[in-house]
């Protein structure tokens, strides 16, 4: 008898790892669609695999709280110092265009993609010091972050507007004092509703298989949806003078999503143009990052600016090489913002 449940067990995990396989964002287009259409469903889910990390810089950002790496601490032992940014993120995202077709390759679609938001830092430890004038050391600041994703303005050819939450925490290292650079490392949560890109029927689909249809009317070739979650670390180092600031910082991202995407490609039937859709693919990807920050600051104000880069990725199993789209390129993002320190 035990030895019958260990052949079922067996045999059960060998049925489920393929199946878990084809769920993937690299191996859905090789396992779920005849051969002519391989190719044009992986242009399509290379647009999903690029768009993910790229709106998750838009809502993360490079440094939490921009202008300073340097935590807050309390006042008077009691009071906690608290800092409120208000900061506009930009993202020069480029996408495999999936509107149209261009005779198995893909040509390159860019847009300056922009997220309205606030950051939220309360001091909640003081630290201690380690060395005569160079304190802070184990101070915790907590951080919160709100977003919006403006994706209406884009175009008819984005969904609604999507909006992001995060929570999480930075710990200081040093202080920032007239003698010591401040210098911490956080790590942050954020969640980021619901985006849309592409739609491949606006008419009514007809059954014609397993994951695929035929539509009554033209759409696009390719259509995307997913939010994501996203966990972010950051380290960074800020110094002042003067009332001008500069922070450097760098950053690791792991973004994870459960993407629905569609692609118009070839049946069968031959000469008939199949929607093939797929539900609920599996899509992580980590990334590094590095940003600069400038600052300048008058009594309890700051007005700030970021620039920063992400590094790209290799591209999925079955990308046409051909394409003006190279996923390997990194990404340019930056920041427009305005803290208040209390």
């Amino acid at each position: 008898m035990i030895k019958k449940t260990w052949a079922f067990a067996a045999a059960a995990a060998l049925i489920a790892a393929p199946a878990a396989a084809q769920n993937d964002i690299e191996s859905v287009c090789t396992t779920n669609v005849p051969v002519l259409a391989v190719e044009q469903c992986t242009i399509v889910a290379q647009a999903v695999d690029a768009a993910q990390p790229q709106l998750g810089i838009l809502m993360a950002g490079g440094n939490p709280t921009l202008g300073t790496a340097s935590t807050g601490g309390v006042r008077l032992g009691l009071i906690p110092r608290v800092s409120l940014t208000g900061r506009v993120n930009v993202v020069g995202a480029r996408l495999p265009d999936i509107r149209q077709e261009a005779d198995g390759r893909a040509d390159k679609f860019t847009v300056p993609a922009p997220a309205v938001g606030a950051n939220l830092s309360i001091g909640v430890t003081q630290g201690f010091s380690v060395a005569p004038m160079i304190g802070g050391f184990g101070a915790i600041d907590l951080l919160g972050s709100v977003s919006m994703l403006p994706l209406s303005l884009l175009g008819d050819d984005f969904g609604d507007n999507a909006f992001s939450w995060g929570a999480g925490a930075r710990v200081g290292l040093i202080r920032e004092s007239f003698v010591t650079p401040g210098v911490s490392v956080s790590l942050m949560y954020r969640s980021l509703g619901d985006v849309r890109f592409g739609e491949v029927c606006p008419g009514t689909e007809v059954p014609s298989g397993e994951n695929r249809t035929i539509c009554s009317t033209d759409g696009d070739f390719g259509e995307i949806e997913f939010g994501l979650d996203n966990w972010s670390a950051r380290a960074a180092a800020s110094k002042r003078l003067l009332g001008l600031g500069l922070t450097a910082g760098v950053g690791y991202d792991r973004f994870d999503t459960s993407a629905d995407f569609a692609v118009r490609a070839p049946g069968p039937p031959a000469g008939v143009e199949q929607v093939y859709r797929f539900n609920d693919v599996a899509v992580d990807n980590d990334r590094w990052s590095a940003f600069l920050n400038a600052s300048f600051t008058l009594l309890i104000g700051s007005v700030v600016g970021e620039v920063g880069w992400m590094q790209g990725s290799n591209p999925i199993t079955g990308f046409p090489s051909t394409s003006d789209f190279d996923p390997r390129d990194g990404t340019f993002f930056g920041s427009l913002g305005a803290r208040l320190s209390l």
